[in-house]
């Protein structure tokens, strides 16, 4: 699961760049997370919200949480909201807080420098898990089960691609 960084009129933050830099954090992290956090959103920027923004922090909308919730267990949340001063308006999203996990397969294949250039997942190692990141890679976006895939794609996900990835 990843930003579609072509969405045409997309939101964008103040003071932070939804496409920059990002900052990874997972269940382990969640004591030292705010419960609630207020982040503004830059009045020249589009009107598009995507569901799933991977910068500052891996956010999704509430729609987007629900439907994974209800595939993942004990996933864990921080509020975060997104506040519109010129407009008085708010959008809601939640920090999603995923479990690292090892699930990378023997089968997978690298380039020199590391960087999976054949990724297999271990059917075996994901067994009921629908939505976690990977501790064993270098791409360090959510994985999300085909299930969660097409819920998402019901329910109409805006700014989300997703990239098919091989189970073994």
């Amino acid at each position: 699961m990843d930003q579609d960084a072509v969405l045409p009129d997309a939101i964008g933050l103040r003071d932070f760049d939804i496409y920059g830099k990002r900052h990874i954090f997972t269940m382990d992290d969640v004591e030292q997370i705010n419960d609630i956090t207020a982040l503004y959103l830059d009045e020249t920027a589009g009107e598009c919200a995507p569901d799933f923004i991977k910068s500052p922090v891996y956010m999704v909308s509430e729609m987007a949480f629900d439907v994974i919730d209800m595939y993942e267990d004990d996933l864990l949340r921080r509020k975060i909201v997104m506040i519109h001063k010129e407009e008085s308006r708010q959008l809601v999203y939640y920090h999603l807080l995923l479990r690292e996990m090892e699930m990378v397969h023997t089968l997978t294949e690298y380039y020199p420098n590391g960087m999976e250039k054949r990724l297999v997942l271990d059917a075996a190692k994901i067994g009921y898990h629908k939505a976690f990141l990977l501790a064993d890679s270098k791409i360090k976006l959510p994985v999300v089960s085909l299930e969660v895939v097409e819920s998402l794609l019901r329910r109409g996900v805006t700014g989300v691609t997703f990239r098919e990835v091989e189970v073994a």
